[in-house]
């Protein structure tokens, strides 16, 4: 039997993108294929106890699924295909094609599921959200439930990749820039998906209402990503953030405008955090 947690009629299924053998992609700094299978293996065991979604692995190295060693489960779904064909795109590229083939071929996204627009939790698959469930739960006042939920930085022009939440429309309507995507020439995934999300006329634009706490390693840089210390301070300021962010791109960037009483109410609760911000920074 397949688990599944329902929000407002959308079904939720984490993807986990994978490159266990990277075999020269440019611009990947950790390419030791036996120390990426076990980051991999680690993140899927650790949704596998901590989530009771169903999981879908997609890794375009050719790698044999069997070396994971993931036990029989009818919630994980473990995709191997031969990708990385265009390697001087760049790992970017890459991506995209993991996502063109684990929505053409998963059948938990495809048949395994009572929606046809299902909610996608794409995580890149070495990477582990400890807080996953108040990521996926924890949501704005007015917040649809298709909403596309990422990070993004400070001057819109980059999304953070790492964890994206949407309907699988969206990740549909982002494939198709995907020959855009050519790290050589500075056109990064994160790039292409920012724009993708201004363009996007059918899901409000959030991001998180908690902020994912991610355990892992930079596959770029090789950098350890470190876990924020979640005092009150941190969690005024980043909820100041976060509505400071719905208020600008609603006001000044998106496709598809939030209700104009809405766009008050979140001003007011940016105001509310803003002046609490200061505050507690006086103390």
């Amino acid at each position: 039997m397949v688990y599944l947690i329902i929000n407002g009629g959308m079904e939720y299924i984490i993807l986990l993108t994978g490159c266990i053998n990277p075999n020269g992609m440019h611009f990947t700094s950790l390419t030791d294929p036996t120390i990426r299978l076990k980051q991999y293996a680690d993140a899927i065991n650790f949704y596998i106890k901590n989530t009771d979604l169903p999981i879908v692995f997609a890794d375009n190295s050719g790698t044999d699924m069997s070396l994971l060693g993931i036990q029989d489960n009818q919630r994980v779904e473990l995709l191997s295909f031969s990708g990385n064909s265009n390697k001087t795109r760049g790992k970017g590229y890459g991506e995209a094609e993991i996502l063109s083939y684990a929505l053409t071929n998963s059948h938990l996204i495809n048949y395994g599921n009572k929606n046809s627009n299902p909610t996608i939790i794409k995580i890149t698959g070495r990477l582990i959200i400890s807080n996953i469930h108040k990521t996926i739960e924890k949501k704005f006042l007015f917040q649809e439930p298709n909403s596309v939920v990422v990070s993004i930085n400070s001057d819109f022009s980059f999304a953070d990749s790492r964890i994206i939440i949407a309907p699988k429309s969206f990740f549909q309507e982002f494939l198709k820039h995907k020959e855009k995507l050519d790290d050589s020439k500075g056109n990064f995934f994160e790039h292409v998906l920012i724009q993708c999300i201004i363009q996007e006329k059918n899901s409000h634009y959030f991001p998180f209402f908690v902020e994912p706490q991610i355990i892992g390693q930079s596959g770029t840089s090789g950098e350890r990503y470190k876990i924020q210390d979640q005092n009150l301070k941190y969690r005024i300021a980043y909820k100041m953030y976060a509505y400071g962010k719905i208020c600008y791109f609603n006001k000044y960037l998106t496709n598809k405008k939030l209700k104009f009483h809405h766009h008050i109410i979140y001003y007011f609760l940016y105001i509310h955090y803003n002046l609490l911000h200061k505050i507690i920074n006086k103390l």
